[in-house]
């Protein structure tokens, strides 16, 4: 079973943008860091900040989230952090 997007608001920390997405009935924490951010798309970061360019990005995020979540990439926590490796893979 894939991760699927749920209406809920993304966010910044200091580590990056937070999000989350549904697997079944859980809420799973992705956490984008701000060098992935920067790295898929610099110009946008520059302009409209990280939040911006998670917004303009965020299908291919979510997508990597998932097959991270698949692949059974989590923290201790359950979180998934993608990070720009991650994002170089699926955006070219």
């Amino acid at each position: 079973m894939s991760l699927s997007p749920v209406a809920c608001p993304a966010w910044e920390t200091i580590r990056g943008v937070r999000f989350a997405m549904l697997y079944g009935p859980t809420l799973v924490t992705i956490l984008v860091t701000h060098a992935a951010l920067d790295e898929i798309d610099r110009a946008t970061t520059a302009v409209g900040g990280r939040l911006a360019c998670f917004h303009k990005h965020r299908n291919a995020i979510e997508q990597v989230a998932s097959v991270k979540h698949r692949r059974g990439l989590l923290e201790e926590s359950g979180a998934i952090v993608v990070q720009a490796g991650d994002l170089k893979l699926s955006h070219p």
